[in-house]
């Protein structure tokens, strides 16, 4: 099964570590076969474009770390990702 949907299980795991902490998940053995299968996703996945946002802003110290649709900058500010992506765009 694993090797049949190799693309997902990255994914997978991401899900069934997110449902544990939020402590819905009664079967991480099922979640993760069933996500792998699906392809469904976790909920605070970060696409390219943030992920790439992220590592130019982390090297411009404009952030320091980003967690649960959170960016934190260095003074100690949780600001959500799409404010700051806007305040700060990647120059061209």
């Amino acid at each position: 099964m694993i090797k049949k949907h190799w693309e997902n299980v990255q994914d997978a795991i991401a899900r069934v570590k997110e449902a544990v902490n939020e402590g819905w998940c009664k079967n991480p053995t099922g979640l993760f076969i069933n996500s792998c299968k699906s392809g469904e996703k976790p909920k605070n996945t970060v696409d390219a474009s943030v992920k790439d946002w992220f590592e130019w802003a982390r090297k411009e110290r404009i952030v320091l770390a980003m967690s649960g649709g959170l960016a934190y900058t260095p003074d100690g500010k949780a600001v959500k990702i799409s404010e700051i992506m806007q305040k700060y765009p990647i120059p061209d």
